[in-house]
């Protein structure tokens, strides 16, 4: 992968939430000790007995109830500022994640008290979302009135009279009531995680970007190479960097069961004894800062992250599989950046998990990186804690740095003998008994870490030692931006009304929106709708949508053949993994990349925008759901009086009713719906094998993709970045919950900045984008679409509310995109606005980019797309992207707003900016043309990037 090296980085601060370990310095006695926080799983926030059996393949069960939970989780809400009220709503990885981040900060002396520059601390995690909350999961509880109607529909249900079955609903509707107590901010959460890193950022007030990356169980180390690589571009000076796994729950259990990866007797990785896993939870977060910069600081410098990297496999076999190739690839990239020897590794936490299979591939392939080496003892902190999936990477790591501090091995107290399948011919591998670790030097291990769809990521570490003399920094180079933009050498989407680019920007043009009711085929809707309940309705507004529209993309379950998905898997998918990959695919061809042109494979990373939480992912939960919801059932059914073979029967009746349209789980049902799959499905299609992951940055995400995108192709980690951006989650839960928080316009239409705002109606779609470095596109003859010149982010830090945007949040990333792209305000003459309708985000973007762009000599005209085609979230800044590279292309301002009056308090905008009401001519006849794209979200995050008219040289 190039020339790359990498700058050696210091860990500073540790924190951790683990099983058994509510702090780092338990965490160590744990290892030290041998102490197994694996067992049966029981207690109060579930009932397991609903869910096994011993027969791996009935119907919506698992057959094993180990796992390594966190109990007994103490929040001190008034170290983390959080009322009390709020306290008990918030979710139990939430409060992992703060404590995690607390230790992490104050144990490398930052403190919320201390004077340091927190406008260069990035916030990174490793997370494919918190997962269930409580025993009736969030979905489930929304749904409400499905549970009713399916009631209704069974026939027992004729058995109640009138007053029993108006008690029933009664109760029902009483009983989740309560589970909410009030409304809260996190209900907007729906599964995301980079809120949380926007709490963070609240406590500390830190004002660097924050996002979360996710390549399955790889995540950690994918967040940590984020990370590394932001440190040595110069864009922050720390990183406070961690990983989170999703809670505990059920349905985890369920899903691992249905690909027969769990241990119904322990974990003992790499053992002959082996016969699957055990599921864990829990958060890790790291503190880091270049090595000199640290030393320079004073800081308490535990250990030193000398290379990491991530890669993909590439086409390959099932989604749920590995190969070794792909860990060979990781671990020789990763030991060719840290410039280290293999021989100086002598211990290597393997991330192996128990599942035979799964280990065999990762000895494969590490066994092959690491011939050359004399000996090198194997670990696998998953006998301790459990497979963590996202957050495995992270606490193995901490097991490492722990060990470099201390100057002390942990032995690998499970193993035994070696299992029968495991190659370890020719390889230096082995298990140690010992505790001491001599060495000559600097003591050095290393950390794999594997996923599914491919994913493997590698690390390097080495033990601090201030008397040893340390190689010259490497030099930053110049921004690249400076000498070499990023081209835009393809795009392709779908979003509302619009299947091709040029759709959609022919819509905007024509002011033809694509705003519609949604159909009872999406869900049913008739049984949510309630136009009494509108905003301002506080609590009588549970379990009702008042406004039923949405800018909607057209969607069947089918995949062309050439993808080489079987039916019965392209059934079990969400569609944003569908759309993604077609989307791709489109991008790619209209980059050229078809049959006939070869793709770098090993030079190609994939990046996508996405979200946990999606369609699929919420069927399922609720379908697994139906024990809690049917212990509810039958209590409140024997409150009025019925209770045995007749409850039962009519409880029967209302399962089969309420799950009807559902499949049961079965072996393709979570790779349908992992959060990471949109990356690395379209990875195997395309056999592209540089990393391939997702992020999530709220409603910022696509730009924070595309901003971790152009930073690889600067820094030359990759020469052709696929990136983009997915959503396709309006479900009924999720409109739900949104017209609760009072989110959504009780018109049914999004007005930015005009009196008439009063909120946006929901949106879908995919955009995906293909990049290159400006002077690889020309030398390899590709058509340049536009040019990326520069790109922001920020956190607003603290502030009163996470839907309640900050100004001086925006206009730091717009000119943190500016300085990136060696551009100045003047040379912008139009900004795509994110213009949500509310009122909480219109006002402080309208100052923002009065502040930064606001000349009335030279005013910028706005433009914002949501009108049209709703808010798709996760992929809105795609569009927007899109419609502005049309812009600069066509030379046309396009129309985005009604003649409706601007908002009163925005009149001293009016000539500074300038809100088209129709398409008119973007004359540039000095220079090339120049627009902004902005985009904000809940949690405080802001992204700005800004685009150029590529003119081919004369």
């Amino acid at each position: 992968m190039g020339s790359l090296r990498q700058e050696p980085i210091a860990i500073i601060g540790t924190g951790c939430v683990l099983p058994d370990a509510p702090d780092v310095p338990t965490y160590w006695r744990n290892l030290q000790s041998g102490h197994v926080a694996v067992r049966h799983l029981s207690g109060a926030r579930w009932d397991w007995s609903q869910y096994g059996g011993d027969d791996p393949g009935a119907v919506d069960r698992t057959y094993s109830f180990l796992g390594a939970p966190v109990e007994g989780l103490r929040f001190d809400w008034k170290k983390f500022k959080v009322p009390p009220i709020e306290t008990r709503l918030l979710h139990s990885m939430e409060m992992m994640v703060l404590e995690a981040a607390f230790q992490a900060m104050t144990s490398a002396g930052y403190t919320p008290e201390r004077a340091f520059a927190r406008d260069r601390v990035a916030v990174i995690a490793g997370s494919s979302g918190m997962g269930r909350k409580s025993n009736v999961g969030f979905n489930t509880k929304w749904r409400l009135p499905e549970l009713l109607s399916a009631a209704r529909a069974a026939p027992a249900w004729s058995q109640l009279t009138p007053a029993q079955a108006e008690q029933v609903t009664r109760e029902l509707e009483s009983e989740l009531v309560q589970q909410h107590i009030d409304r809260s901010e996190d209900w907007a959460f729906w599964g995301f995680t980079s809120p949380v890193l926007g709490r963070v950022c609240s406590l500390f007030d830190l004002h660097g970007p924050h996002f979360c990356v996710d390549a399955h169980a790889a995540s950690g180390l994918a967040a940590l190479e984020s990370a590394v690589q932001g440190l040595m571009s110069g864009e922050w000076d720390m990183a406070l960097v961690g990983a989170a796994s999703p809670a505990l729950s059920p349905m985890d259990s369920v899903l691992h069961g249905k690909l027969r990866r769990l241990s119904t007797r322990g974990v003992f990785p790499l053992d002959a004894r082996a016969d699957g896993t055990a599921l864990g939870e829990g958060a890790v977060m790291l503190l880091l800062k270049p090595l000199e910069a640290a030393r320079r600081d004073g800081d308490p410098i535990q250990a030193v992250l000398r290379g990491v990297a991530g890669v993909n496999r590439g086409a390959g076999p099932a989604l749920t599989g590995t190969d070794p190739r792909a860990h060979h690839h990781a671990a020789r990239e990763a030991l060719r950046r840290a410039d280290v020897p293999v021989s100086s590794v002598s211990f290597l936490e393997t991330g192996a998990t128990g599942v035979p299979a799964w280990d065999g591939h990762l000895i494969t392939g590490l066994g092959g990186a690491y011939r050359e080496a004399r000996q090198v003892s194997l670990g696998a902190v998953a006998e301790s804690v459990g497979d963590l999936q996202t957050a495995s990477g992270l606490a193995a790591l901490l097991k490492v740095v722990l060990m470099l501090r201390e100057r002390s091995l942990v032995p690998q107290r499970s193993f035994q003998t070696w299992h029968p399948d495991l190659v370890l011919k020719d390889t230096p591998f082995d298990i140690s008994a010992r505790k001491d670790w001599p060495s000559r030097g600097p003591r050095c291990a290393a950390v794999h870490s594997a996923g599914f769809g491919g994913a493997a990521a590698h690390a390097v570490l080495e033990e601090y030692l201030p008397e040893v003399p340390r190689p010259s920094v490497v030099k930053r180079a110049p921004r690249a931006s400076e000498v070499d933009p990023i081209a835009i050498v393809g795009f392709a989407c779908k979003y509302p009304g619009a299947s091709t680019p040029e759709a959609l920007w022919e819509n905007s043009l024509q002011g033809r929106g694509a705003v519609t009711d949604i159909p009872e085929s999406r869900w049913p809707v008739s049984l949510y709708h309630d136009p009494t309940r509108a905003r301002g309705s506080g609590r009588d507004a549970f379990f009702r949508v008042y406004t039923p529209k949405a800018g909607q993309v057209p969607d069947a379950p089918v995949l062309p053949p050439e993808f080489g998905l079987p039916p019965s898997a392209v059934s079990e998918m969400d569609r944003s993994q569908r759309w993604t990959l077609e989307v791709a695919k489109a991008a790619m061809d209209d980059a050229g990349y078809g049959e006939r042109r070869v793709l770098p494979s090993e030079r190609t990373a994939v990046i996508v925008a996405t979200s946990p939480g999606n369609d699929r992912e919420t069927q399922v939960e609720t379908r697994l759901a139906f024990p809690e919801l049917a212990s509810l059932y039958r209590q409140v059914l024997g409150r009025v009086g019925l209770s045995g073979d007749a409850a039962e029967r009519l409880i029967a009746e209302a399962r089969q009713s309420f799950q009807a349209g559902t499949p049961a789980a079965s072996a393709h049902t979570l790779p349908g719906i992992l959060n990471s799959a949109p990356a690395t499905r379209v990875a195997r299609a395309l056999d592209a094998r540089g990393p391939a992951f997702t992020v999530e940055s709220a409603c910022a995400s696509t730009l924070a993709a595309l901003s971790l995108a152009v930073q690889g192709l600067r820094d030359g980690r990759w020469d052709v970045a696929v990136v983009g951006g997915v959503w396709s989650s309006i479900t009924a839960p999720f409109c739900v919950s949104m017209c609760f928080v009072e989110t959504i316009s009780s018109k049914g239409v999004t007005r930015p900045f005009t009196t008439d705002a009063d909120g946006f109606v929901h949106g879908e779609g995919c955009g995906v984008f293909v990049l290159k470095r400006r002077s690889d596109a020309k030398k390899d003859g590709d058509r340049i679409h536009a040019v990326i010149r520069g790109v922001g982010g920020s956190t607003d830090g603290r502030g009163k509310s996470i839907f309640a945007s900050q100004a001086r949040g925006q206009e730091l990333a717009m000119r943190r995109a500016l300085q990136d792209g060696g551009v100045e305000p003047t040379d912008i003459q139009y900004v795509e606005a994110h213009g949500s309708g509310m009122l909480e985000g219109d006002l402080p973007e309208a100052e923002a980019l009065l502040g930064v762009y606001g000349r009335p000599e030279q005013p910028v005209a706005l433009g914002a797309l949501k009108p049209l085609i709703g808010h798709s979230y996760i992929a809105s800044a795609g569009a927007g992207v899109i419609r502005t590279v049309f812009a600069l292309q066509r030379g046309i301002f396009p129309s985005s707003f009604t003649e409706a009056p601007l908002n009163p308090r925005l009149v001293a905008c009016e000539g500074p900016l300038v809100f088209p009401r129709e398409a008119r001519p973007w004359r540039a006849e000095d220079g090339p043309r120049r627009a902004a794209v902005n985009a904000y979200g809940f949690g405080g995050t802001n992204y700005h990037l800004i685009l150029e008219e590529h003119r081919e040289s004369p």
